[in-house]
């Protein structure tokens, strides 16, 4: 998710003289270099900014204006330490000034005990201990995001780019401008912004997420920034996020079950999120239905772009907004149609592929571990109607005394009086035909639910699980591996797939998975 700064920033510079005084502020340098600097910075040419600021240091080394612009480049860096020292050396009772001051005091705390490894093109920063277990994933995912879209987009970066992993939603709230209201209504899990990437690890959500095409998403963000010197529009910085988010994996369907349904419905009861309405950032929306329809209704517009210009088009386009081209007229003379036309024209696309919606189709928001919480008793939260939540209550009971066929029965009864698609409901029923050996049953039901919720992790066990106590080890293995993915911090997947292994005799994945688990243990 991108968060767009331009305005703030354009405010702060036209009165940063006024707010910045330093120790010794008799010295000072001129106004037009120090708004010069702090440009090349929201376009985020930090090496350029930084370069600037140090020779106006050595013009004026009493300057808390130059003091101030290096303070900022170091923080861009993740120089946190660095930009704290040289902010000593800056005084201002300015509410930016204050603010930046406090936003770099708080990621300072909020990452000081991070290690660091390092791959080709990526830096990563997290806790040690179990989130390591995420790095040879992480590292997959974006170096391959790297020679794939840095190909589809002409933009390699050649400084190293931070990816900060956080224990955590309370660090992402305080380390970027979300409250954890905004995170907790979106189900936000990750940013781009300050020139780096950050994400809150799987570890702390009850499944996990599909976190390795976040990171790749947030990638996206960072080359669309970088190429286009921070110019580009968020509504097609969003729309191109999520139609590039998957082609590391070689993957060009982009569009998720839940995203075709609520654009389906969108167009059935004429309901739209404006894209004015998506800034300042798509967090910021309402609720995570109107996430999920903001990201619908702009990537595919991304994608009606693509299909009229070509992959390639977007090169061009983040090219000539960076020599400073405004962005409307480029693409208006480009697909020879106003921005208006185009939304009519992406809305009778959109009505010609018949898209699906799916009654009882729901958005599932991130779901956050909370300390203390019951896992059963949270899962129960999650079922909407009452009648439901009291069939399962009353199954769960049965099924923990062993009456297993009249779980069954409870179950079933649940499923079919729901008004939703709940993958919880088909789970828990899954898991119990598992029990009785009712394996073909179970294969049925999860697919179904597959189908509509693709990266449920309890789901990917589930099915895993049925072709392991079939002994059709290929399977198990394929699905196991998927669930990993999803959230590699549960024991079970990582047992079963040290079984697996060694059952196909994969003595190398075998170590390694070995490695993987010693990690979360």
């Amino acid at each position: 998710m991108k968060l767009i700064p331009r305005l703030f920033i354009l405010v702060f510079i036209c009165i940063l003289a006024a707010m910045a005084s330093a120790v010794y502020a008799e010295v000072r340098p001129a106004p037009d270099q120090v708004f010069k600097g702090h440009e090349l910075i929201n376009d985020w040419d930090i090496e350029g900014a930084e370069k600037l600021a140090q020779e106006l240091i050595e013009q004026n080394p009493e300057s808390g204006d130059a003091h101030f612009l290096l303070a900022r480049t170091d923080f861009f860096k993740s120089n946190y330490a660095q930009a704290m020292d040289r902010l000593k050396y800056v005084e201002g009772s300015h509410q930016n000034v204050k603010e930046f001051k406090e936003l770099a005091k708080e990621t300072l705390k909020a990452t000081e005990h991070f290690v660091s490894s390092e791959s080709d093109h990526f830096i990563f920063r997290y806790l040690e201990g179990p989130d390591e277990v995420l790095l040879p994933f992480a590292k997959e995912a974006l170096e391959q995001s790297y020679k794939v879209l840095g190909d589809l987009l002409e933009y390699h970066p050649r400084e190293k780019i931070v990816v900060e992993i956080y224990p955590g939603r309370e660090y992402l709230s305080r380390v970027s401008p979300l409250t954890l209201q905004d995170i907790e209504t979106s189900g936000t899990v990750a940013l781009c912004k300050y020139n780096r990437i950050m994400i809150i690890s799987p570890r702390f959500l009850v499944r996990g997420y599909n976190w390795l095409d976040t990171l790749s998403h947030e990638f996206v963000h960072y080359l669309l920034t970088r190429k286009s010197k921070n110019r580009f529009p968020l509504w097609l910085h969003e729309g191109a996020a999520k139609f590039l988010e998957t082609r590391w994996r070689e993957e060009t369907d982009y569009l998720s079950p839940i995203m075709e349904t609520v654009l389906a419905g969108a167009f059935e009861n004429d309901y739209f999120i404006p894209l004015e309405n998506m800034m300042p950032s798509l967090a910021k929306l309402k609720s995570a239905e109107d996430v999920q329809l903001a990201y619908a209704e702009v990537s595919t517009m991304m994608e009606y772009i693509a299909e009229l210009k070509g992959d390639s088009f977007l090169s061009y386009l983040l090219a000539q907004l960076a020599q400073g081209q405004n962005f409307e007229s480029t693409l208006e003379t480009a697909l020879g149609t106003s921005i208006a036309e185009f939304q009519t024209n992406w809305q009778k696309r959109i009505r010609s592929l018949n898209l699906e919606f799916i009654p009882g189709h729901k958005t599932l928001t991130s779901k956050f571990k909370k300390g203390g919480e019951d896992p059963e008793e949270s899962s129960y939260r999650e079922i909407e109607e009452k009648r439901t939540r009291d069939l399962v209550f009353l199954a769960d009971i049965l099924k923990s005394r062993n009456f297993v066929k009249a779980a069954v029965l409870e179950y079933e009864k649940a499923i079919n009086e729901t008004q939703t698609l709940n993958p919880i409901l088909y789970n828990k029923l899954a898991g119990t035909y598992l029990k009785s050996g009712e394996h073909d049953k179970a294969k049925v039901l999860l697919r179904k639910s597959l189908k509509h919720y693709p990266h449920f992790h309890t789901t990917l066990l589930n099915m895993g699980e049925t072709y392991f106590q079939t002994q059709d080890y290929p399977e198990a293995q394929n699905f196991y591996e998927k669930a990993q993915r999803i959230n590699p911090f549960n024991p079970f997947v990582h047992n079963r797939l040290i079984q697996i292994y060694n059952k196909q005799e994969l003595k190398e994945k075998k170590e390694f998975q070995e490695q993987l688990y010693r990690h979360i243990e």
